[in-house]
């Protein structure tokens, strides 16, 4: 959790600051900013929202972390899964397989 001060000027950023988004936003444009198809604009508001968003930084990286997880599955889909890939996204990949067989 930030801190009360943090929270606070990131509110105040938000209000002030014509190009800044909310923290709700920023998840809206995460798979155009992974894949660089944000226009420049687009790109330079999510990066300053990041710079001074804390939990958006860290839930960007862990997303990230996951996109990589499963495109290391779906490449090798008769090896087992890398032992670092949490078991319920191992299950949640093995689903999106069965449904995407359909």
């Amino acid at each position: 959790m930030s801190a009360p001060w943090t929270r606070r000027l990131r509110g105040l950023l938000q209000r002030s600051v014509p190009m800044m988004i909310t923290c709700r936003e920023l998840e809206e444009f995460i798979d155009g900013y992974l894949d660089a198809t944000l226009p420049w604009r687009q790109r330079l508001v999510f990066r300053t929202h990041l710079f001074l968003c804390r939990e958006c930084r860290d839930y960007l990286a862990k997303y990230s972390k996951a996109i990589d997880l499963g495109k290391a599955v779906f490449e090798h889909p008769d090896e087992p899964a890398p032992s670092e890939i949490p078991d319920d996204l191992v299950r949640a990949i093995l689903a999106a397989r069965r449904a995407s067989d359909e």
